[in-house]
C-alpha cells in the first residue's frame, strides 16, 4: 500500500471512530416528537401484546407506514427491553450496513480511495447523523437501498444470479420500510445509466420481470399483514370511512396518491424545497454535491465512461421528490450514499486531472465550511448561556488532535481539507448530543410525565380518549396506556391522566373534579425560536402540561 493511501485509510478510521462516539452519545437520548415517539409506541405495543400483524396508534387501527421497521424494533425490545437504545439500535445497525455497502459499491465502480472518501462523506453528513439519533424509516432505507444498488451493479458486471437475488431481497426490504416509491432511486439510477450508454440489451432484459416477481415474493409478509388487518375487515373505519383496502393503500394511496395529492393524507410542497434543503441536510457536503453534479455533466462532452447510476439515481429522485406535495428534509437521506460516491469521485478526479479551477473552488468551500462548523457550537453555547461541560471539552481536545494528525500525515491539500471538514462536522454533532439535545429534550414533557407516573403513581397512567397525540408519554410509560372517554372519567376515580389546558378546561366545564399533581413545562422543540433558546426569555414561550388525578 502506498504511503499516502495508507494515511488516507488511517484518516478514515479516525473519522469512523469519532463518528461512532457521536452515535453512542445519541443512543440513550429521548426520542423526538412526533414521528420517532409514534414509531416507538407502535413497536412497543407490538412487543407487549405479541400482535405482529395489526398496527395501532391512539387506540385505533393505523394505516400509514409498512411493518418492517416495527418488526425489527419489536425484536430489539425483546432482546434489550423497551428503551431509547433498543429503539434506535436496529436503524443504526442497518445504516452501518449501508456504509459498508457504500464502500463496496465505490470499490466496484472506482477504487479504494474513492470508497474511503465516500464513507467519510456519508457518515459525517448532517442528516445521516441526525437520523441515527432521531430514528425513523430513513436509516433503514439508506442501508437497504445502497445494498440493492451494489448487488444490481455486481450482477451487471459479473452476471451472477445470486447477486440478483440479493438485490431483489434488499429492494423488498426497502419497500417493506417505506412503500413502492422506495425503489424509485434504483429504477432511476439503473435506467438512467442504461439510457446514457444506450445499453438497450440490459434495459430491455427479460430478467427484470423475474426481479419484479422476486420482489413481490419478498414483500409477501407485508402484503399478508395488510390484508389481514384491513382487507378482511371492510367494516373498520379508517380515514373516516369503511371498505378501506390496506393493499390498495400500500400500492397506490400511500405513494402515488400522495404524489398526486389525491390520497386521504394530503400535503403541500414547494418545487425548490430540496434544492436549498440539501445545502444543510447534506452539510458539510451540500455545495460540494452541486459542484460535483455540474462537473459530471460537464464531463459528458468529453465522453466520460464512468457509471451514471449515482448521478441519475440522485438527481431524478430529488426531482420526483420536488414535484411531490410531500416534502420533508429527511426524504433525501436514502440517496446520500449515491451523493457521497459522486462527491468523492469528483474530488479525486479534479486532483488526478490537475483541474486548478475546481480544486481551488473546492478548497475555499471546505475551508469556509470547516470554520463555520467549528465556530457554531460556541455560538450556541453563548446563546444557551452555558459553559462547555468536561465531556465536550475532552472532545474538543480530541478534535484538535485529529486536526493536527491529519495536517501532518495527509499531504494532498484538498484531501486534507475534506478530512478537516469531517472532523469539524463531528465536533458540531458532538455538541448537539452533549449539550443541545439534553438541554431541550425535557421540554417535550411526555417522557418526564411518564417518569413521574412510573415512580409515584404506578399502574395509574391514563389518557383522555380524544385522539390527541401523546406518543412520548405512551412510549415511556411502563405499561400500555389506558384511554378513557370524558363521559367515563367519573368511573375512574384515582386514575392519573396526562393532560393539557384545553382538556382541563373541558373537565371544569363538565364539573369533573380533579387534583393537579404535577405541572410540567412544555415546548415543541422541533420549532425552535431565539426566545426559547435564550434562558432569560424561555419562560415567555413555554406552555404547560399536567398530571391530574380524578377525585
Amino acid at each position: 500500500m502506498k504511503l499516502q493511501e495508507k494515511r488516507i485509510f488511517e484518516a478514515t478510521i479516525l473519522i469512523i471512530s469519532l463518528s461512532i462516539i457521536v452515535c453512542i452519545l445519541g443512543l440513550p437520548l429521548d426520542l423526538l416528537l412526533p414521528d420517532a415517539t409514534l414509531y416507538g409506541m407502535i413497536s412497543k405495543e407490538m412487543y407487549l401484546t405479541g400482535d405482529y400483524i395489526n398496527l395501532y396508534s391512539l387506540g385505533y387501527d393505523w394505516l400509514d407506514k409498512p411493518h418492517l421497521p416495527f418488526w425489527l424494533t419489536a425484536l430489539s425490545f425483546h432482546l434489550f427491553g423497551v428503551s431509547n437504545f433498543a429503539y434506535k439500535i436496529p436503524g443504526v445497525l442497518v445504516f452501518c450496513l449501508g456504509a459498508v455497502y457504500t464502500y463496496k459499491f465505490a470499490i466496484l465502480h472506482y477504487n479504494k480511495k474513492t470508497a474511503l472518501l465516500s464513507v467519510v462523506i456519508l457518515i459525517t453528513s448532517f442528516h445521516s447523523v441526525l437520523s441515527n439519533f432521531d430514528v425513523r424509516a430513513e436509516p433503514f432505507l439508506t442501508g437497504f437501498l445502497i445494498a440493492s444498488f451494489y448487488y444490481f451493479s455486481k450482477y451487471l458486471k459479473q452476471k451472477n444470479f445470486i447477486s440478483l437475488i440479493w438485490a431483489s431481497f434488499f429492494a423488498g426490504l426497502a419497500i417493506m420500510t417505506k412503500g413502492i416509491f422506495a425503489i424509485l432511486p434504483i429504477t432511476f439510477g439503473l435506467g438512467g445509466h442504461f439510457l446514457y450508454y444506450k445499453d438497450w440489451k440490459n434495459l430491455f432484459n427479460p430478467v427484470w420481470v423475474l426481479v419484479v416477481a422476486m420482489i413481490l415474493l419478498f414483500i409477501g409478509p407485508e402484503l399478508y399483514s395488510l390484508y389481514v388487518q384491513f382487507d378482511m375487515h371492510p367494516e373498520k373505519v379508517v380515514f373516516g370511512q369503511t371498505n378501506v383496502s390496506g393493499l390498495k393503500f400500500f400500492f397506490w394511496d400511500s405513494q402515488f396518491g400522495r404524489f398526486f395529492n389525491t390520497a386521504p393524507i394530503k400535503g403541500s410542497g414547494d418545487i425548490f424545497f430540496f434544492l436549498h434543503t440539501l445545502l444543510w441536510a447534506f452539510l458539510p457536503w451540500g455545495l460540494l454535491f452541486y459542484i460535483a453534479t455540474f462537473f459530471r455533466f460537464k464531463s459528458f462532452k468529453k465522453g466520460t465512461q464512468k457509471e451514471m447510476i449515482t448521478l441519475f439515481g440522485s438527481l431524478l429522485t430529488i426531482l420526483i421528490f420536488s414535484l411531490s406535495k410531500f416534502q420533508l428534509a429527511h426524504y433525501t437521506n436514502i440517496i446520500f450514499p449515491l451523493m457521497a460516491v459522486l462527491c468523492a469521485d469528483f474530488v479525486l478526479s479534479i486532483l488526478e486531472n490537475k483541474d486548478t479551477v475546481f480544486t481551488k473552488l473546492t478548497q475555499y468551500l471546505q475551508v469556509f465550511t470547516s470554520i463555520i462548523l467549528v465556530v457554531l457550537p460556541f455560538v450556541m453555547l453563548y446563546l444557551f448561556q452555558q459553559l462547555p461541560n468536561l465531556s465536550f471539552v475532552g472532545f474538543v481536545i480530541l478534535s484538535i488532535g485529529g486536526f493536527i494528525w491529519i495536517a501532518r500525515n495527509v499531504q494532498t491539500r484538498l484531501i486534507q481539507l475534506m478530512y478537516f471538514s469531517a472532523v469539524s462536522a463531528i465536533l458540531t454533532y458532538t455538541f448537539l448530543m452533549i449539550h443541545f439535545y439534553p438541554t431541550i429534550l425535557p421540554y417535550q414533557s411526555g417522557a418526564e410525565a411518564a417518569l413521574q407516573v412510573n415512580e409515584k403513581y404506578e399502574g395509574k397512567g391514563h389518557l383522555i380518549d380524544n385522539k390527541t397525540r401523546r406518543f412520548d408519554f405512551e412510549f415511556y410509560l411502563d405499561e400500555l396506556v389506558e384511554r378513557v372517554k370524558v363521559a367515563d372519567l367519573e368511573n375512574h376515580k384515582g386514575a392519573v391522566f396526562y393532560s393539557n389546558k384545553k382538556e382541563l378546561k373541558e373537565l371544569v366545564e363538565k364539573n369533573i373534579a380533579f387534583d393537579t399533581l404535577e405541572v410540567i413545562p412544555f415546548y415543541p422543540i422541533t420549532r425552535l425560536s431565539l426566545k426559547f433558546i435564550n434562558p432569560e426569555t424561555r419562560q415567555e414561550v413555554l406552555d404547560e402540561k399536567y398530571l391530574i388525578q380524578i377525585k
